[in-house]
């Protein structure tokens, strides 16, 4: 994950309100995700296919209720790509799932 460039993307999202607090966190969540499934978010954001299934995993494996690392995962993929990743849903429409 390139954490500096994310940070200062996250700080100038005018999105993002509590900027301290939301930004410490989606970071935190964020270096979760590289932690526990031993993979930089470069890897996963690069491919769609990549995405989706670890957006899955996130659903899965962590408790996630409010969706919360899924959305740190979620900004990163737009932050690098510059649009947002569809819903799971629209996703699976999309690729007939």
């Amino acid at each position: 994950m390139r954490e500096e460039e994310f940070e200062r993307y996250l700080v100038s999202d005018s999105m993002i309100a509590s900027k301290d607090k939301a930004v410490r966190s989606r970071l935190s969540k964020a270096r979760k995700i590289e932690v526990e499934f031993r993979v930089n978010l470069d890897e996963i954001v690069r491919e769609d296919e990549r995405m989706y299934e670890t957006l899955k995993r996130i659903k899965r494996e962590f408790t996630d209720s409010n969706g919360s690392i899924q959305n740190a995962l979620r900004k990163y993929y737009i932050f690098v790509n510059k649009t947002k990743f569809p819903s799971l849903n629209q996703y699976e429409k999309i690729h007939a799932r």
